[in-house]
């Protein structure tokens, strides 16, 4: 875009995906950031101002926005009149017989998988957010809190080493700004990471403690199963002193795939290559003869918690078919 705009707006996060979008002759309009939205309202960021803005004071614009995206404004009334193709979208999947997607971000550079090392710890959980990765075409890190609380972290270690596939792991004390300071490292100005993991994992600790302040609400999980209470309630892009913006996504209970067989392929490509091995390519790996997947699980090279949550996943990638 001319007059410089994408220059300054780099820190938050224009780039020349979004640049080609502007028409040359454009001078009259403002790029602007959503950086947090409620259910009848979002609120922009431009070089000149940050505003509220309701959603019925927003006519012209065809699609709801979502936190991340860029609109374009009336540089005299800040109004937004037009949004901009995404880059990427982080989507899940509604539940019960709701088939549609709920976008929950746009345009973001990476995703941070927040896991605890306490009994909130699950695989499938965590296999789905690798999933949600793939489809938004983004690099996903695995970052375990609450090690400073853990009494055996090698048994933790032990069963993230179990999944194949496993992108790099950072292990925190997300109170410690000295055991965070690698995990910052990653972060760039600029570039927009969603921090992804259920209640009470840390995620709104880890930001606080990225910040150097106490900006977002925390609150203690429950001792007899380690759950959390959800603490943020809405999406908000925050910006850390170092210009790198970092997404608090409120936790969700579950994360439903939606048309994500290629991205399950990607995730599951240890299922994917044995499958291959199958007598028949549309094998089910139930009872059709020379199932080279059946085989693995009985000699223990494939274990029964992933396969079960591939089919699981499979099935929910589908829109016909509902999920709990």
């Amino acid at each position: 875009m001319t007059n410089g705009y994408s220059e300054e707006l780099a820190s938050l996060g224009w780039s020349a995906f979004f640049d080609d979008q502007v028409a040359e002759d454009a001078a009259s309009l403002e790029p602007a950031r959503v950086v947090a939205v409620s259910r009848q309202s979002f609120e922009i960021q431009s070089l000149t101002l940050r505003k509220s803005v309701r959603i019925r004071d927003a006519p012209q614009l065809e699609v709801r926005p979502t936190t991340g995206d860029w609109l374009l404004c009336d540089a005299a009334t800040h109004d937004p009149v037009k949004l901009l193709e995404r880059k990427n979208e982080l989507q899940r999947r509604r539940s019960g017989h709701d088939h549609r997607s709920q976008i929950m971000l746009a345009n973001f550079e990476r995703i941070f998988l927040v896991v605890s090392a306490n009994q909130n710890f699950n695989e499938s959980r965590l296999e789905r957010g690798l999933v949600l990765a793939s489809q938004s075409n983004v690099v996903a890190e695995i970052v375990l809190t609450k090690i400073d609380q853990c009494s055996d972290l090698d048994l933790f270690r032990n069963r993230l080493n179990q999944i194949p596939l496993l992108p790099p792991v950072h292990e925190v004390d997300a109170r410690d700004t000295g055991s965070c300071q690698e995990l910052a490292s990653l972060l760039h100005s600029g570039e927009t990471t969603a921090l992804l993991g259920s209640s009470g994992v840390g995620k709104s600790t880890l930001i606080n403690t990225l910040l150097g302040k106490e900006l977002q609400a925390t609150q203690s999980v429950r001792d007899q199963d380690a759950k959390g209470r959800h603490t943020t309630i809405r999406r908000t892009l925050i910006q850390l002193p170092s210009g790198a913006i970092v997404v608090d996504n409120p936790g969700v209970r579950e994360l439903g795939i939606l048309d994500g067989e290629d991205a399950i392929a990607v995730v599951f490509g240890d299922i994917t290559e044995i499958a291959a091995q199958c007598r028949f390519n549309d094998c089910r790996h139930n009872a059709e003869p020379d199932c080279a997947v059946r085989d693995a699980l009985h000699q223990g090279a494939l274990a029964h918690r992933r396969f079960n949550n591939y089919v699981k996943l499979l099935r929910e990638a589908r829109p016909s078919e509902p999920y709990a």
